[in-house]
């Protein structure tokens, strides 16, 4: 029960942050400052995919390399 929430609460945290990256991004297109709008873009996008797409995920932590897959046999 504890896990479902704090992985709730940190997707949705990602999907906040991102929609800090996006006012950053707007915010910098406006001040012409396009190196910053397309690296303010580029993480919002990468959170959001992130926010989306990795919880689905089961990660074994092994060093550098991590083992990833969507359900543990073990």
């Amino acid at each position: 029960m504890m896990k479902n929430l704090l992985i709730t609460l940190l997707r949705w945290g990602l999907r906040l942050h991102s929609l800090f990256h996006i006012i950053e991004f707007i915010s910098a297109m406006i001040e012409s400052a396009y190196i910053t709008a397309i690296i303010a873009f580029t993480a919002a996008l990468i959170e959001i995919l992130a926010s989306i797409y990795l919880p689905r995920e089961h990660i074994h932590l092994k060093g550098v390399i991590s083992d990833v897959h969507e359900k543990c046999d073990d």
